[in-house]
C-alpha cells in the first residue's frame, strides 16, 4: 500500500498522528510511505523517520518542488500552504519512482479508524482515481467553471491511478487551470481538481473521508446548510457515521479540531490517545488563533432557533462566501 502525505513543518506533528492511526489499523510492514516535505526541520524529519521505521514501514521523503516558480504565477493560498498543491503534480513528484503505479493520498488532519485494505483494492483501472463527494453548492462549482451536474469531491482522501495520471499528463492540465485563474482557486488544490477532472473519479463510500459536517449537522440539516447537488443517500451517510474509516477534521464554525484545547469532536479523545503514542507525545495542545471571535460566532448561532440558524448559515456558505471569494 503506497500512501502519500504532504506537509510543512507546522503540520508534521498532526500528520504523525494520522500515520500512527494508519499503523494501528493496517499492517505497517505492508505500507510504503511517501512524504512530500516543505521546509521541515531536521529534528522533525528524524522523529518522523524513527517513528515509521520502528514499526516496520518504509518511508521516502520527497522535497516539494518550487510550485510558484513552476507555475510562473503568484499563488493566493489564503490559510493553506503551498504543500496543498503537491498532490496535483504526480508526474513530477514520482518521476524517479516508476514502481509507484497506484497511490493513496491522505490529508494530515485525519484519523484512520479502520482498515483501508478494501479502499486500496478498489478497481480504478478506468479512472484517474477514487474519491468521496463533498457537500457543496452550485455557486462554489460555478466559480471554478464546473457545471451543476459535475461531481465535487473532497481531496482529503484520493486513491490515485499514477500510471494513467502520468500517461495523460494530468500535471499539465492542473498547471493550465491554475494559470488560467492567476493562482487563485477556491480551496486551493480542491478547486483545481473539481474544475478539471472530478468526473473522472470513481466515487466511494463517505466512510473513507468523513468530514466535520457529519458530526455538526443531521443529514437534512447538512443539505439545508450546504445546498448541494449531493449524491449520497441518507442511509449511506448515516452508515458512514456509524463506522467511519477515515475521520477528516475539517474546519468548522461549530466544532474545534482535536489538537486544540476544548475540542468536543466525538473522535477528539481517540486523536489525543493516538497523539500520545507518537514522537510528539510531550507537545502540549496548540493555541487556536482567533478563538474569541470563533466562540462568539458559535454563541450567536446557537442562540437562534436551530432552523433559522441553519438556514441563515446556509445562505452565507452557499451563496455569499463564493461570491465574496469571486469578487476579491
Amino acid at each position: 500500500m503506497n500512501v502519500m502525505y504532504a506537509t510543512d513543518d507546522n503540520y508534521v506533528e498532526i500528520m504523525a498522528v494520522s500515520i500512527q492511526s494508519l499503523f494501528q489499523h493496517n499492517d505497517p510492514k505492508e505500507i510504503c510511505l511517501y512524504i512530500v516535505t516543505d521546509h521541515i526541520q531536521e529534528v522533525n524529519k528524524e522523529r518522523l523517520v524513527t517513528m515509521v521505521q520502528n514499526q516496520g514501514a518504509q518511508i521516502t521523503l520527497i522535497d516539494k518542488p518550487d510550485i510558484r516558480k513552476l507555475l510562473g504565477v503568484e499563488l493566493k493560498t489564503l490559510r493553506w500552504s503551498d504543500s496543498a498543491y503537491s498532490r496535483l503534480f504526480l508526474k513530477l513528484l514520482y518521476s524517479d519512482y516508476p514502481e509507484v503505479k497506484k497511490l493513496l493520498y491522505i490529508d494530515c488532519d485525519t484519523l484512520i479508524t479502520d482498515s483501508l485494505q478494501d479502499l486500496w483494492n478498489t478497481d480504478i483501472q478506468d479512472y484517474l482515481g477514487a474519491a468521496c463527494l463533498e457537500c457543496m453548492s452550485r455557486m462554489h462549482k460555478k466559480i471554478i467553471g464546473a457545471l451543476p451536474k459535475d461531481n465535487y469531491v473532497n481531496t482529503g482522501m484520493l486513491l490515485l491511478n499514477v500510471t494513467r495520471w502520468k500517461q495523460e499528463d494530468v500535471d499539465s492540465q492542473m498547471m493550465a487551470f491554475i494559470q488560467k485563474y492567476n493562482g487563485k482557486t477556491e480551496y486551493v488544490d480542491q478547486g483545481v481538481i473539481n474544475g478539471t477532472i472530478s468526473n473522472r473519479f470513481f466515487l466511494v463510500s463517505p466512510r473513507y473521508n468523513l468530514t466535520s459536517l457529519a458530526y455538526d449537522f443531521t443529514y437534512e440539516e447538512m443539505l439545508t446548510y450546504r445546498k448541494p447537488d449531493f449524491g449520497y443517500s441518507k442511509e449511506e451517510w448515516e452508515k458512514a457515521i456509524e463506522k467511519p474509516a477515515i475521520v477528516h477534521f475539517t474546519t468548522s464554525f461549530l466544532s474545534i479540531r482535536p489538537w486544540y484545547e476544548g475540542s468536543k469532536h466525538p473522535y477528539a479523545k481517540q486523536w489525543k490517545e493516538t497523539h500520545d503514542e507518537t514522537e510528539w507525545k510531550d507537545e502540549p495542545y496548540r493555541e487556536l488563533m482567533g478563538r474569541k471571535k470563533r466562540d462568539k460566532k458559535e454563541y450567536y448561532y446557537r442562540k437562534l432557533p436551530r432552523k433559522i440558524a441553519i438556514e441563515s448559515a446556509g445562505i452565507l456558505h452557499a451563496y455569499v462566501k463564493p461570491l465574496l471569494y469571486y469578487l476579491k
